[in-house]
């Protein structure tokens, strides 16, 4: 019952927001806002695990749609400058307004700063799709999945610097988070190359003696499973992790990167004609997964933080001023390689407004500090634990507003 719920309303209040002209999203959101309540107890028991099983989705289609020809320097420019000015502005206002440690400040941010790439990557779908050929879009997609990693791998390290047992040396833990990419990166390749290479060599009528018949839907089938075995490699709790690091903590792989790459590889080793069949058959299988996913984030939200809006703010404005920067400055650098000399303002505006919505990264790292006991279990953490809740009660909606409305212009 609760499932067809959220498919029925999600899908009635999407159609109005969309008649309304008003982002999509954010009318599936105000679904899941609205009849949380009413969710079955075994629906909200799973509602982190739906919620991840559709974001597996988005990483997998951004992996798809990247092309390793199109991986240019300017990617990870935009990817880390943007991200990095807003964590090292907001670490700044911690440590001489809000009287934090450095070490303190720093983990605000990086628990802040990420783009939420869960919302921002289907709107670039859709971006794509309404203005074919424009770069802004496919520029942020493909910038966005890189941007969370890079975050992610921040934190990582912080994280071994701010728990109370922080005995770990910090050649240790810079080790580990290197480790932990080159082994991502060499896995997802593997990944992508055997399946890619697999699927090539099914005919259209038979394979062997008749025993896969090549259709697209079998090979969407065999993407999903591959895919998913590769995400559920970076996943477990601390200390239960399916592959341990061994001599740090945490898992051998992050498991956001290691679908793109592996469905970047499979992109680039896989026909052409098989991979725009299963491009098209993965977008429908999207229509469901972003009920989910969007549902999911708004059942999450509670107004009851709203009160305590007034002592993030400053935060909010401080970070938002340095991302501009970031941007800004982003997209000065790389004008020429993007081939774009004459588009900074708008193209800064543009990419300013896709990193408004935030939802992802706050959502799994917000209640971090806290579960970890860093610092000490200090009142730093029940006060990043609320940023992140407001930043995604915040952000979410209007970011998500804001760019469905401005961002075409």
């Amino acid at each position: 019952l609760g499932i067809a719920y959220i498919l029925l309303s999600g899908c009635v209040l999407r159609a109005i927001f969309v008649w309304m002209q008003l982002p999509a999203s954010v009318g599936v959101m105000l679904s899941g806002f609205i009849f949380r309540h009413f969710f079955q107890d075994e629906l909200l028991f799973a509602r982190d695990e739906l919620q991840e099983l559709a974001f597996f989705l988005v990483l997998l289609t951004a992996g798809l749609e990247i092309r390793v020809e199109q991986l240019k320097w300017h990617i990870f420019v935009m990817a880390i400058l943007p991200a990095a000015c807003e964590i090292l502005g907001i670490a700044l206002y911690a440590y001489y307004v809000m009287q934090y440690t450095r070490l303190e400040g720093l983990v605000l941010g990086s628990v802040l700063a990420a783009l939420g790439d869960g919302l921002v990557i289907p709107k670039m779908q859709e971006f794509s799709q309404s203005f074919p050929g424009h770069a802004l879009p496919r520029l942020v997609s493909t910038w966005a999945p890189v941007e969370a990693s890079f975050v992610l791998t921040t934190f990582g390290v912080l994280a071994g610097l701010a728990t109370p047992e922080a005995a770990t040396a910090i050649h240790r833990i810079v080790l580990a988070n290197a480790l932990r990419l080159v082994a991502t990166l060499l896995v997802g390749i593997i990944f992508g190359a055997i399946s890619g290479g697999f699927m090539n060599a099914i005919s259209d009528q038979d394979f062997g003696p008749g025993i896969f018949t090549g259709s697209t839907s079998e090979r969407l089938l065999m993407l999903l499973a591959t895919t998913l075995w590769a995400f559920a490699l970076g996943q477990g709790d601390e200390g239960h992790e399916l592959v341990p690091m061994g001599f740090a903590k945490g898992s051998m792989f992050q498991p956001e990167l290691l679908v793109i790459v592996t469905g970047a590889c499979f992109a680039k080793i896989s026909d052409h004609e098989i991979l725009q069949k299963i491009e098209i058959a993965l977008r429908d299988v999207w229509t469901f997964g972003q009920i989910f996913l969007f549902s999911m984030l708004g059942s999450k939200i509670t107004p009851d933080l709203l009160p305590q809006l007034g002592h993030i703010l400053p935060v909010m404005l401080v970070g938002l001023v340095w991302r501009l920067l970031g941007v800004a400055l982003g997209i000065l650098i790389t004008c020429h390689s993007r081939e774009r000399p004459r588009s900074i303002l708008p193209d800064t505006m543009f990419c300013f407004l896709c990193t408004l919505p935030r939802a992802t990264i706050q959502g799994a790292l917000g209640g971090k500090p806290k579960e970890l006991h860093f610092f000490g279990a200090s009142l730093v953490c029940s006060y990043i634990f609320t940023a992140a809740q407001l930043y995604i009660l915040c952000y979410s909606v209007t970011g998500m507003i804001l760019l469905h409305t401005l961002g075409p212009k």
